[in-house]
């Protein structure tokens, strides 16, 4: 070969060297711009995290003209202004501290007259009631406020009478006696609840 034929060679195989390291040198910064995150400017009207309670928010009031007048907010009102009609009723909460548990009464001034109750009698019904009020007198005789129909009763046998706040019993001279709870009297005795006052066959409980 010529050496004008080997310096074209050579000088061929240069620029094809050169051709070769050109295309790779390309090829990688190509892929290097490929890599690279691409940022994105982000708008001025993106939208901004929301507040949860602002739906509840009332509506702010669109600006008002220019040159229209300023109009103040109106303070909300309470208590007895907000209803010009009339007073706030207010609702009818029950005091606890007034309530009274509920079911009967017993009345202490409500009492029971004294009075005297047959248990056995030959001529009484049992559990008969003869108030005594102001007194009486007993005995066989019609003329007593418990008359008796029995054999071993005197025509008056005895008398129950007040003195104070009390009943007393006292036996008027009977020819069997008066006994007072199996007891026979010799002097007037005061009468106790549920006492029991016997002549002859006829017994009668004292009750107030």
């Amino acid at each position: 070969m010529t050496e004008t034929g080997l310096l074209i060679a050579q000088g061929a195989f240069l620029v094809l060297l050169y051709l070769f390291v050109w295309s790779l040198v390309r090829s990688s910064s190509r892929d290097l711009r490929d890599t690279e995150p691409v940022v994105v400017q982000q708008a001025s009207d993106a939208r901004q995290p929301v507040d949860p309670f602002e739906d509840e928010l009332p509506p702010e009031p669109p600006p008002a003209p220019p040159g229209a007048p300023a109009v103040a907010p109106i303070p909300p009102v309470d208590g007895a202004d907000a209803d010009a009609t009339g007073p706030v009723v207010e609702p009818d909460v029950p005091d606890r501290s007034q309530r009274r548990p509920t079911g009967p009464s017993l009345d202490l001034s409500v009492t029971t007259p004294p009075r005297l109750v047959v248990e056995r009698s030959p001529s009484l019904a049992p559990d008969s009631e003869y108030p005594l009020e102001a007194g009486m007198t007993i005995g066989r005789s019609r003329s007593n406020g418990i008359p008796l129909s029995d054999q071993f009763v005197s025509h008056m046998h005895a008398r129950v009478f007040p003195n104070g706040q009390f009943f007393f019993i006292e036996d008027l001279g009977s020819t069997n006696g008066t006994f007072l709870n199996g007891h026979k009297i010799v002097e007037p005795t005061q009468l106790k609840v549920r006492d029991e006052v016997s002549f002859g066959d006829t017994v009668l409980r004292y009750e107030e």
